[in-house]
């Protein structure tokens, strides 16, 4: 038997009357789960098992699919509708970039800080994007500049366009003279923005924009499938 504190970040019908979870724990990463929910009265109660609620989680077997025993709410995030597709894009982040039985409890941390924002009437626009430049440090391609072997240059060079930095899946960001010849399918980063990242307060708009239109190709590439939620979000903006 295993337990940890959790959210549910996917379900859908299995056999009969159960269901299938994607868990996001704070101690085991991302696990799948098989559940019998009942509506009203039982360990799982149906309604738990709803999406931005703060869980206690027991589950038991071996594998890559296990059997949810146990969903004890322990509080919710009551995000409003109009930030509802943020937080459903979120869970769809991590359900496809993340491996399962893999503990991240800082990811987890960051996952529920931005749910908190996300349902915070003083939102901050720019909430996704900073975990999102989270999400791909954890998966190990760090964007922000600093003094190890990758970026040994110094930033003033990079700011003055010395050179360009391209991300590949391979490599993460690497350093491109402005001399080579380029595809226009890879995917490069300003070096001005690069540098804004070490302290994002302070970012412009035109920065903010530079970063979305990055971070949406990185992910469309990194991604196995189709980010859904992604799409719909830029219909609705």
């Amino acid at each position: 038997m295993q337990h940890s504190f959790g959210y549910i970040l996917n379900q859908r019908p299995f056999r009969d009357s159960s269901v299938l979870v994607d868990l996001f724990t704070e101690d085991y990463g991302r696990i799948r789960c098989v559940a019998r929910p009942a509506k009203k009265r039982g360990k799982i109660i149906k309604g738990n098992l709803e999406p931005f609620r703060y869980l206690k989680l027991q589950w038991t077997g071996k594998g890559d699919l296990q059997t949810l025993t146990e969903a004890d709410e322990r509080g919710r995030h009551k995000i409003p509708a109009s930030e509802l597709m943020l937080g459903i894009y979120l869970n769809e982040l991590l359900l496809l970039l993340t491996r399962q039985h893999v503990a991240q409890p800082e990811l987890f941390s960051a996952y529920k800080y931005t749910l908190h924002k996300l349902s915070d009437p003083r939102i901050n626009q720019h909430i996704m994007m900073r975990f999102e430049v989270y999400l791909l440090a954890c998966l190990g391609y760090p964007l922000v500049l600093d003094d190890d072997a990758l970026f040994a240059e110094k930033l003033d060079s990079a700011i003055n366009h010395k050179m360009r930095y391209r991300f590949t899946q391979e490599n993460g960001l690497e350093r491109v003279a402005q001399s080579v010849t380029t595809q226009t399918s890879e995917i490069f980063i300003n070096a001005e923005v690069l540098a804004a990242l070490a302290d994002m307060q302070s970012m412009s708009d035109k920065q903010w924009k530079a970063l979305r239109h990055f971070l949406d190709a990185v992910f469309k590439h990194l991604s196995p499938r189709v980010i859904h939620s992604r799409r719909l979000l830029k219909r609705l903006t």
